[in-house]
């Protein structure tokens, strides 16, 4: 039976191929790889998003801050300024990573706010990484896959 087994994304928006949720699941060993990964990182939003009653929770919103830093960091040609810290803010930066981008601002270099940037990914990476949220996206994906029948 060569029948191409497909399961459901979170969103049941789109239907993947088994091994690309095996790689997946692979992939969520680390949440390094996890975010580092497109197709990953999309998951792991669609979950988030699939079980938020309200509000964004603290890692939903880590997540979407670590998002925004990997935006700025791809726009490097662009001027880096106060709004961008402000957008960050919006969606939930903490105070003294605020403060410690603010002052990287005022000194005009690119290298070191894009240091500031890598900074807050860190810190959102351990902060999703510490969430319940990370471990339950991963015993999901692995409930999906023992549902794949042999």
């Amino acid at each position: 039976d060569k029948t191409l087994k497909l399961i459901k994304c979170f969103c049941g928006c789109s239907d993947m191929t088994v091994s690309e949720v095996r790689r997946i699941y692979t992939l969520s060993n680390s949440v390094h790889e996890t975010l580092l990964d497109a197709d990953a990182n999309r998951l792991l939003h669609a979950f988030m998003e699939s079980r938020r009653s309200g509000d964004k929770n603290e890692a939903e919103q880590y997540l979407d801050i670590y998002g925004q830093c990997a935006t700025l960091l791809q726009e490097a040609q662009r001027a880096f300024t106060q709004d961008d810290v402000d957008e960050l803010v919006d969606l939930g930066l903490p105070y003294d990573l605020e403060q410690d981008l603010s002052r990287r601002i005022l000194s005009g270099q690119r290298t070191d706010i894009n240091l500031g940037l890598y900074r807050i990914q860190g810190r959102c990476r351990i902060e999703i990484e510490n969430s319940g949220d990370f471990r339950d996206f991963r015993d999901s994906i692995a409930e999906k896959l023992r549902r794949v029948p042999k």
